[in-house]
């Protein structure tokens, strides 16, 4: 038995996301961006919030934590510099494992976008929760000093097997899109998931869950050991993690 899973749009382009076992009804809310669209969310689905996962303490992750803790009761798993932010029952790091009803989840450490950023990872369900580690395409910004822990972080992530999804943080797909398309042209399922990320943004739709195996084929990230991308920053022969350094420093001008 899988996961029920909703992805559904938060603030402007935060991912609210709920994950319900359908067996015990134990459900839990995927950080919280905003309380009353999480709230309103659960009720439209008929599901009750037990549990909260947060990956990081970013505000915009943590600031309706509180109000849904009030609402519902839920128990708050979350890294340890998530505590000024959110009131958690559970400080959870690497090696930590996390139950949902009959499911559990194993916590990795999977820094670089911030310092405690955690990656909820349900092999039972192939599904890993990585908040702003890795989006559609992209991945998230990166700290100062910082691309060396994240380029490990991504690695971590990408040799989890191809049929895992994951919820990302935030639907910042065109703009990736764009980003991939410029840095890899030929690539032709890139060219086709470009093609659905406009006709996306064309019709409203929130995307923000993918699968290891398209990212692989698509984000240039997950792709920095390839020579096109390495040609495409002018690094023909350097390692991965500094091809991938590289191409996080040329979407940040991008």
């Amino acid at each position: 038995m899988s996961l029920d899973i909703h992805v559904f749009r938060t603030l402007s382009d935060n991912a609210g996301a709920l994950i319900r076992d359908p067996a015990t009804h134990a459900c839990a809310a995927v950080d919280v961006p905003d309380a009353g669209q999480v709230l309103a969310a659960a009720e439209e689905k008929g599901w009750t919030i037990t549990d909260i996962f947060v990956t990081h303490a970013h505000f915009d992750h943590t600031q309706g934590v509180a109000a849904v803790k009030q609402a519902t009761g839920a128990t708050v798993y979350g890294p340890a510099d998530a505590k000024d932010a959110a009131p958690l029952d559970h400080v959870v790091g690497e090696g930590d494992r996390v139950p949902l009803g009959g499911f559990v989840f194993d916590t990795w450490h999977t820094p670089g976008h911030s310092d405690g950023h955690l990656t909820y990872v349900g092999e039972q369900t192939r599904l890993a929760l990585v908040g702003d580690v890795v989006f559609v395409m992209g991945c998230g910004r990166v700290q100062p000093g910082q691309l060396p822990a994240m380029w490990t972080s991504l690695s971590r992530i990408m040799a989890l097997p191809d049929e895992t999804k994951l919820i990302t943080g935030h639907d910042y797909t065109l703009a990736n899109a764009r980003f991939a398309m410029a840095m890899d042209p030929a690539n032709a399922a890139l060219k086709a998931r470009f093609a659905e990320a406009e006709a996306a943004k064309a019709e409203g739709r929130f995307w923000a869950q993918t699968t290891i195996g398209e990212e692989k084929a698509t984000n240039p990230f997950f792709r920095a050991s390839e020579g096109a991308l390495a040609a495409a920053v002018g690094l023909v022969g350097a390692q991965a993690g500094e091809v991938f350094a590289a191409l996080r420093e040329a979407k940040n001008r991008f």
